[in-house]
């Protein structure tokens, strides 16, 4: 499995970059052209509230901003360099663990705490053909590397630590590619933790037939945790999310409607994980997604059996987050999501979210009373968020 996942990873840009390097057109004049200096402050205020608390996953508020001001230097037209911190604040909160877990929304308490949670946010971009990008550092992940919202949960870009590791982004009129490595916890020798990294791919096949775009969306996720010359006691852990499907989307001439419907199989497998109750899962995903402007709207279908998002929604999840003794059988889930996204200026965009789902009635079983099964009735969640993006540049050097 692993072996195949890996092939997938490879062979994907490799075969995309053997036809696109004959036709880079950067003139001498445009790579040898002055630098220039800017000054970027991203500013992300948000008020999110989920209001689940079931036996699965519990809800929680999210109330606060993070502020990512950074200076870009543009060395010439395809090399980038980025530096800048990334300050994550919650209202309310007055300490913070070194660490922001990708697992939990909230991180658990850490033997290290500090009254601010300021990181260094550095990243090297080069386009170096074409429609191809290499990114070094700190990562992109503002649209989720493109993945569902049940394999990725938006909330991850104000409830975790930035992504860091290196990224290959391509953009094609036929291919859309998001390869990513995050480095999630580094160690030195004789460390008391183990190393953890998260590898993904989203890759999208298209073909264009008029107001029509047909296409093929093949993701993978895979988590490893362990390390060589572990010093501590927990075993290598394995986590792997697979998933792939097809997919429609039509477009007005206008491009004020569009109108799109996918249909995606997904895929769970892990290894040496104890504490989960069993290895493998699949689960089913069809949605239909409409837009007219600002607005869109969300429809979908969830049966998962045995899965496990690893990136994803605990809602998804067949085993709980909330009461790790706990897992589900088959699920399913009705979901509609709803946003309005107001920009009329042009660096302050206003976004109001909301979503709703109602969980069918559903069966489960506790491990701590020998697998004893229950029976619960379905339950409708809710979720809102408001949201305030003020993002200004200023030119220092042109």
């Amino acid at each position: 499995m692993r072996k195949l996942v890996l092939l997938l990873l490879l062979l994907t840009p490799l075969a995309a970059v053997r036809g696109q390097v004959g036709i880079w057109s950067g003139s001498a004049t445009a790579r040898d052209s002055a630098a220039t200096l800017r000054l970027e402050i991203e500013n992300h205020h948000f008020f999110r509230n989920d209001e689940y608390g079931f036996d699965l996953a519990d809800g929680y508020t999210l109330p606060g901003f993070f502020m990512r001001p950074k200076l870009i230097w543009q060395v010439e037209p395809h090399v980038r360099l980025s530096g800048g911190v990334h300050w994550l604040n919650y209202w309310g909160a007055h300490a913070y663990p070194a660490t922001m877990s990708y697992i939990t929304a909230l991180p658990e308490a850490s033997d290290t705490t500090y009254l601010l949670h300021i990181l260094p946010w550095v990243q090297a971009r080069i386009d170096f053909v074409p429609g191809f990008t290499l990114i070094l550092g700190s990562l992109e992940n503002a649209t989720g590397h493109g993945l569902p919202w049940p394999l990725y949960n938006p909330e991850l870009l104000y409830a975790a630590d930035p992504e860091a590791g290196a990224q290959l982004l391509i953009d094609l009129p036929w291919l859309d590619v998001d390869i990513w490595a995050n480095w999630s916890e580094f160690i030195f020798n004789r460390s008391n933790t183990q190393e953890c990294f998260y590898t993904g791919s989203s890759i999208k096949g298209k073909v264009h037939l008029g107001s029509w775009t047909l296409y093929m969306p093949l993701y993978a996720i895979v988590n490893h945790t362990g390390g060589e010359g572990i010093h501590v006691a927990h075993r290598v852990h394995n986590h792997v999310n697979l998933g792939g499907g097809i997919g429609a989307e039509w477009r007005s001439p206008q491009g004020a409607w569009s109108i799109g419907a996918e249909m995606v199989a997904l895929a769970f497998s892990q290894s040496k994980d104890s504490t989960l109750a069993f290895h493998k899962g699949w689960a089913l995903n069809p949605s239909v997604n409409i837009r007219y402007r600002e607005a869109k709207l969300h429809l979908s279908y969830w049966q998962g059996n045995k899965f496990v998002p690893i990136l994803g929604p605990a809602v998804f999840s067949n085993a709980s987050r909330s009461y790790p003794t706990i897992s589900a059988d088959e699920m399913h889930i009705l979901a509609a999501s709803a946003e309005y996204r107001w920009q009329r200026f042009r660096a302050c965009t206003v976004l109001l979210s909301a979503d709703v789902m109602e969980l069918l009635p559903w069966s489960g079983y506790d491990t701590r009373w020998g697998g004893t099964h229950f029976e619960r009735a379905a339950r409708t969640l809710l979720g809102f968020g408001i949201h305030l993006h003020l993002n200004p540049t200023i030119t220092l050097i042109e």
